[in-house]
């Protein structure tokens, strides 16, 4: 049941590099009610949900598809995800499978994935229009503008061209839990 969408920290490194290298945006979208798009693969069954009335209490659900909860869904989310962006021409790295990459030409393209935390960055605006028009037809998304955090970094453009990024929100949070 394990999703291979544990980002390397290299790989975040290596993409926020090539951003600042070359001057392009960086952008991050969000998928809503992103377990709910995975399709099961397997049978699974689950008991009458609270609200659900049947008179006959033996009977349960089948699953099409992945809900919260359930631990097959991060792995049918993943999946269905990088089906969908395989088909859009995308390779996945060898490296790290939770970066992918489109290139046509000159122009590209990386997308990195955690989840339903997608951050991608382009040499071209409208290879990137086009990737969100694809994507809005096959799920509900967000676009969340300039990245501003992602696996809880806080990242803030400078205007020298920089980044500085900051996990001081994280930490002060960490440790208001911890008392």
């Amino acid at each position: 049941t394990f999703p291979p969408v544990a980002v390397k920290p290299v790989t975040i490194k290596i993409m926020l590099t090539i951003t600042l290298t070359h001057h392009w945006f960086i952008q991050q979208i969000d998928v809503n009610n992103v377990f709910l798009n995975g399709y099961l693969e397997e049978e699974v069954y689950m008991v009458q949900p609270p609200g659900f009335v049947d008179s006959n209490k033996s009977m349960v659900c089948k699953l099409k598809k992945a809900i919260y909860g359930l631990k097959q869904a991060p792995r049918a989310w993943y999946e269905r995800l990088t089906k969908t962006l395989l088909t859009f021409g995308f390779i996945q790295s060898k490296c790290d499978p939770s970066l992918l990459v489109f290139k046509i030409d000159s122009a590209c393209l990386y997308m990195l994935i955690y989840v339903d935390d997608i951050i991608i960055t382009r040499s071209s605006t409208v290879l990137f229009q086009n990737l969100i028009a694809k994507l809005i037809v096959v799920f509900a998304l967000k676009q969340l503008g300039n990245l501003d955090c992602f696996l809880c970094i806080e990242v803030k453009h400078l205007s020298n061209d920089s980044l500085l990024l900051s996990q001081a929100k994280y930490i002060c949070d960490l440790l208001e839990k911890a008392k």
